[in-house]
């Protein structure tokens, strides 16, 4: 068989001159009327012997799922034409993906389930549908409130739809609670999720301006669903603050954090001035009237008051979604208690007794101490 015949039978494989194999060609290869390109080294040109052939990445998918096939009539066949041909017939009977998910899809039309799902959607309207997947399994809406913020609802639709209820999935800071109807279908989780949302405006509105105002230490990404904020005080000094879902305007929860030398007079004040709160006033403005400190405030065109609040060890706020909150009593300095332990277990002159640690602090030298890490 000469190198004209096999590239009349195949025009795109041109034969190489830049390969050392005394026969090799490149180019392309027809499968499923799609070209895939790939390189064929024949030492042996026409026999098959010692023949590899190297393809595209899509076409080596098509390859692997048909490779018993393709062993065997490699087996069968003597020459390098006579086994593309039967390479390229197996590989085209294979379904690309674009073939299986519309396969899928025509399936999925003869179940009654999905023309039940279908008609719910469409009841709903395609234009809050963001996402869905290639069996309609999951199903992503989006809608944005009068603030224009925007929130995603995942719904998992179970085989059993309508009748088995679907898996719902949201960033809120409460579960969505919905009593679910097969007649109305999807509808009722939708109206469920808009009703909660619009009674989340109130909460939301007040937590957007706290992280818009001051320097929020944690949550480091705040998310729909977190209804706590760290907000720092002053250096070393922060409260952990929980915002009512009810009554976001009322007086949160606070937790002050730092050391007893500098909080404790705050603790007092609070105590003392807790009924001054003003709802007509916001979270910042109430903290900076009761606790009588001013709020540092989130960076601005790039110039922010100087402030600490990172670790005197690792000079790192976060580590492993922790912040430094052992303070030293004496400096006032933080650090993370994994930080301070594995100082404290490098100075030749420290101490533990039971689970705890005791040695100098790594910035004033004083005596401090800290529980062993779990």
């Amino acid at each position: 068989m000469a190198v004209s015949e096999f590239s009349a039978t195949f025009p795109l494989l041109c034969p190489s001159i830049f390969r050392k194999v005394p026969q090799s060609f490149h180019g392309f290869i027809r499968i499923g009327g799609v070209a895939h390109e790939v390189q064929l080294d024949t030492p042996h040109f026409p026999a098959l012997k010692g023949m590899t052939l190297s393809t595209d990445i899509q076409l080596s998918c098509i390859v692997n799922s048909c490779r018993p096939q393709l062993l065997e009539e490699e087996k069968k066949c003597s020459t390098v034409l006579e086994y593309l041909l039967k390479f390229q017939k197996i590989c085209s009977s294979i379904p690309s993906d674009e073939q299986k998910e519309e396969e899928e899809y025509l399936s999925l039309l003869n179940k009654s389930h999905f023309k039940c799902l279908l008609s719910h959607l469409e009841a709903i309207g395609w234009s809050k549908v963001t996402n869905v997947s290639s069996n309609f399994s999951t199903i992503t809406f989006e809608t944005r409130d009068e603030k224009e913020r925007s929130h995603i609802l995942m719904v998992n639709v179970k085989a059993g739809y309508p009748q088995e209820e679907p898996v719902v999935k949201a960033d809120l800071p409460v579960e969505l609670e919905f009593s679910w109807s097969p007649v109305e279908g999807l509808s009722c989780i939708l109206t469920a999720w808009q009703e909660l949302l619009a009674s989340l405006q109130a909460f939301w509105d007040v937590l957007d301006e706290l992280d818009e105002a001051v320097l929020v230490l944690d949550p480091p990404s705040p998310a729909r669903r977190h209804t706590t904020r760290r907000i720092l005080l002053r250096n070393h000094v922060s409260v952990q603050l929980t915002v009512s879902l009810v009554h976001p305007h009322s007086l949160p929860q606070c937790h002050l954090l730092g050391t007893s030398r500098l909080v404790d007079p705050l603790n007092i004040r609070l105590t003392e001035k807790y009924e001054e709160w003003d709802p007509e006033r916001s979270i910042v403005r109430n903290l900076e009237a009761i606790l009588g400190v001013s709020v540092v405030r989130s960076k601005t065109g790039g110039q922010a008051e100087e402030w600490s609040a990172e670790c005197a060890v690792c000079y790192c706020l976060h580590i492993e979604e922790s912040l430094p909150d052992l303070t030293c009593d004496h400096c006032s300095q933080a650090f993370h208690v994994q930080c301070l332990y594995e100082w404290l277990c490098g100075l030749t002159n420290s101490r533990q007794s039971m689970n705890v640690i005791f040695g100098e602090c790594p910035y004033c030298t004083q005596l401090i101490s800290c529980k062993v890490p779990a």
